[in-house]
């Protein structure tokens, strides 16, 4: 009795294994490369239903299942950087808010902090002078800028500041001809009333942030090149659509696609469905780079004797030899997924595996050559003083 009890002991220890495994290489999966899955989202709320509401444990469920699958989630910020040239991690994720609802700060913020996601918010900016005034109650200055002194990855942007509506003739706002005293405004009226809703939006919300107000959601994804190119003359540089595509930096900045995820139907395994199915081919996003000139950036130094190397980094040593995938520390080996070459006396190393010899995750911008430790999602302030969430 006792040696069969023993045997199926063993044997489920071994089943759980077995299970466990595809769970971690599921995790290290490379979805896709140089490319960024944009998720929209509008309402988080347990009461309310629409097309556009999800509950705070579906919301939950979709950021659980994709970290758990490998997705890994980036502010814009980052977003911005990789824009520019630099790289993102595999398996990219920004997180959007549209319309700055109250329900964003209640119930999606609190699951935010605890997950360490960054996430940003699009704020209809007329509603700052009265939140519990609209339809549905929004976030009021004082909680945007709490959220944003809170952490680093929490931040507000531009969903227009009162254009969010539909003309009498059907178009919406920011493409479409207002009616002034019975008559259509003009090109010059159109163009003054755009510039000075960009303006109106952008001067509300900087002073609830540090962070730069330079990007805009346009309201129903709608927007036309007269008025892309009036927000850009007024300081924005990026400008997100809902076109349900990836989105990489041959993209127009001004017109970026985005991926609902707010929906009520979207379960967590159809999302990730829905993001392997848009994902796109891409060259090698991963260019080799001088061993030794990354370390140095970064604070180490690369000890190269003609066939043996020593990279130190702060309190870690690794020795390695040119043309091997092997490195050892006293914490054990590091095993490279290509050999460290030589090339006219440079040694070069692949992003991927420079990431795993230092230890931690980084950023490298390919136009200006410039590599630096990518920014941790951080907490300023206690816990106990956000709204407690569900």
């Amino acid at each position: 009795m006792h040696k069969r009890l023993i045997s199926a002991l063993l044997f489920s220890v071994i089943g759980l294994g077995a299970l466990l495994v595809p769970t971690q290489a599921e995790r290290n999966q490379v979805l896709y490369r140089d490319q960024v899955a944009v998720l929209m989202y509008h309402h988080i709320h347990d009461a309310d239903t629409s097309t556009s509401t999800i509950t705070s444990q579906l919301f939950r469920d979709q950021l659980q299942f994709l970290l758990s699958k490998g997705y890994h989630f980036i502010s814009l910020q980052e977003f911005k950087q990789y824009m520019d040239g630099a790289t993102v991690p595999d398996n990219a994720v920004l997180v959007t808010f549209d319309d700055g609802y109250e329900s964003v700060y209640k119930n999606a913020y609190p699951i935010l902090r605890e997950l360490r996601i960054p996430a940003v918010n699009f704020m209809i900016t007329d509603s700052l002078a009265d939140p519990k005034s609209t339809y549905i109650p929004s976030m009021s200055a004082e909680e945007l800028a709490r959220m944003s002194r809170e952490t680093n990855f929490m931040e507000v942007q531009c969903h227009t500041d009162g254009s969010h509506r539909k003309l009498p003739n059907g178009e919406a706002a920011l493409v479409g001809r207002d009616t002034l005293d019975g008559r259509s405004e003009t090109d010059a009226e159109y163009r003054t009333r755009i510039s000075a809703d960009a303006n109106a939006c952008a001067n509300k919300l900087e002073p609830l942030q540090d962070l730069p107000v330079d990007t805009v959601a346009y309201p129903y994804g709608i927007i036309n090149e007269e008025g892309a190119d009036l927000f850009r003359r007024a300081g924005f540089n990026y400008g997100f659509t809902i076109i349900p595509q990836m989105a990489t930096r041959e993209a127009d900045p001004m017109r970026i696609p985005r991926i609902n995820a707010g929906s009520p139907w979207i379960t967590p395994e159809r999302l990730h469905t829905m993001l392997k199915r848009r994902t796109v081919s891409r060259p090698d996003a991963f260019a080799a780079v001088d061993l030794a000139d990354a370390a140095s950036r970064l604070g180490g130094t690369v000890v190269d004797d003609g066939s043996s190397i020593l990279v130190r980094l702060g309190d870690r040593s690794l020795t390695g030899n040119v043309g091997s995938k092997l490195f050892t520390s006293g914490e054990g080996n590091v095993q490279l997924q290509e050999p460290i070459r030589r090339e006219q006396s440079v040694l070069r190393i692949n992003l991927p595996d420079l990431q795993k010899l230092l230890g931690r995750e980084i950023t490298y911008n390919r136009r200006s050559g410039y590599i630096y430790w990518r920014e941790q999602p951080l907490i300023r302030q206690a816990q106990s003083e956000t709204p407690s969430g569900p």
